[in-house]
């Protein structure tokens, strides 16, 4: 884990496939070639390889960062955020009673989980 503020450095696609494709062809190893254009560990290049061989080294999948998790639901109004989660609690009120929570401890659970 990082320390906090600590700043990453950003590679473009364009670079990352040129030091795969240079590896690939045998212009050096992944420390040497690691060494020569900067990077401080040679296992980014050892993992951007292993992403090309594999055809997953795309600008889809090459910049990811700040997309984890599921999409944000973007609402028109109150209204439709306020029966978007009315509806999700009823499924989550059933999915709990379908595992066997009493209905009554069901408020229970949730108020000690979110008043904490």
């Amino acid at each position: 884990m990082s320390n906090k503020g600590v700043k990453f450095q950003h590679y473009d696609l364009d670079f990352k496939i040129k030091l795969a494709k240079l590896y690939l062809e045998g212009e050096g190893s992944f420390k040497g070639l690691s060494k020569e254009y900067g990077l401080k560990d040679s296992r980014q290049l050892r993992n951007w390889v292993k992403k090309y061989e594999k055809d997953e080294l795309t600008e889809a999948l090459s910049d990811r960062r700040g997309n984890r998790g599921r999409p944000k639901k973007i609402f028109n109004d109150r209204e439709e955020e306020s029966e978007y989660l009315r509806l999700e609690n009823e499924y989550l009120k059933k999915k709990l009673l379908a595992m066997g929570e009493p209905e009554s401890s069901i408020a229970n659970l949730w108020s000690s989980k979110n008043l904490k």
